[in-house]
């Protein structure tokens, strides 16, 4: 028989034994796993992950709101493969879990152990390691939408070389991952007249109270010799503001930012486009809003600005609506 078919049944064997093991022994190490399945037909469930997210710059992103995609979907994946152990920590973790069980049970995980223990000894001396199904954290609070498609398991995977039919992680999968991680700072424009202090006829101008700020987020992994990352970086590039009603000329105008210091500001007191109401609210208000685009790129790395940068499919963020209050100036003329 093939290596490749050897490996394949022993590993799936394996996450039988697991399953099982770790069903019946509930106070198991913490590193071999967490939410193992507990149904009539014991499967794996979420093994931790040892990806890491980081926030970098602009911590602006903390208490942000997730990106909208704009142009295409860069979500993250619901599950993958990715390192968990090396040939004596996966034959450590497995006898471990042999303790727990007994009976028939047991007795069917330990030949489950001893065909991977004859099929190479778990691969001891050679370079690699076990990888193992995994899922997303939902610490990281990533907007995954997509089901997972991956058979849960553990295969063993030569160094440098993951082998085919398997969703391993690589750095554009971390790329998916740190942008679905991206919070941004949703807009807050300062208007000038007030907001309840606006003149029929009279141009409204925005601005920001301090410079917006770049946001990026690394995803890397280094754990069992595998030592990949990648870097998101967003940066504002236009802002969007919508008066909130047709009575007004525009009714809408954008604006690009421009550096200013280590961020980028928008200053429409000098544009051609400024929102003017042209009727009062009579008594209410109109709701203005406010959004930002964002550029997004990634680079395979713990640096988002290495080169090269590739694209990311744009973001956007919006504000909650400011409720305008527009008077009209009555002007009386003698002669």
């Amino acid at each position: 028989m093939p290596e490749r078919s050897r490996l394949t049944r022993a590993a799936c064997v394996a996450v039988t034994a697991f399953a099982v093991a770790a069903t019946a022994m509930p106070s198991a190490r913490a590193d071999i796993g967490t939410n193992w399945g507990g149904s009539s037909v014991p499967t794996i469930g979420s093994i931790e992950s040892h990806v890491e997210i980081k926030v970098n710059d602009g911590g602006s992103g903390t208490g942000g709101k997730h990106l909208t995609s704009l142009g295409g979907s860069w979500d993250p994946p619901a599950c993958w493969y990715e390192p968990q152990y090396s040939p004596e920590g996966f034959d450590d973790a497995f006898k471990q879990l042999l303790t727990g069980v007994s009976g028939a049970m047991g007795a069917d995980a330990q030949k489950q152990y001893d065909a991977l223990k004859a099929d190479g000894d778990f691969h001891r001396g050679q370079s690699g390691a076990w990888w193992g199904m995994v899922k997303t954290k939902k610490a990281w609070d990533l907007p995954t939408t997509a089901p997972c498609t991956q058979q849960p398991g553990f295969t063993w995977v030569p160094t440098g070389n993951p082998p085919p039919g398997i969703l391993a992680v690589t750095p554009l999968m971390l790329s998916k991952l740190a942008y679905g991680a991206t919070k941004l700072p949703p807009p807050s424009v300062q208007l000038s007249p007030a907001p309840d202090k606006q003149t029929v006829n009279l141009p409204t101008f925005v601005s920001f109270a301090q410079p917006i700020q770049p946001v990026s987020v690394t995803a890397s992994l280094n754990y069992a010799g595998v030592s990949i990352a990648a870097s998101t970086l967003a940066v504002p590039v236009s802002l969007r503001i919508d008066a909130g009603t047709s009575d007004a000329s525009p009714a809408m105008c954008t604006y690009p930012f421009t550096p200013s210091g280590s961020g980028y500001q928008v200053d429409s007191s000098s544009a051609a486009c400024n929102i003017t109401y042209q009727r009062s609210s009579r008594g209410g208000s109109y709701p203005l809003t406010a959004q930002v685009t964002w550029k997004v790129t990634w680079t395979p790395s713990s640096d988002p600005h290495a080169q090269p940068a590739n694209p990311l499919p744009d973001g956007v963020t919006g504000g909650a609506p400011q409720d305008v209050v527009v008077r009209e100036i009555q002007t009386i003329v003698t002669q």
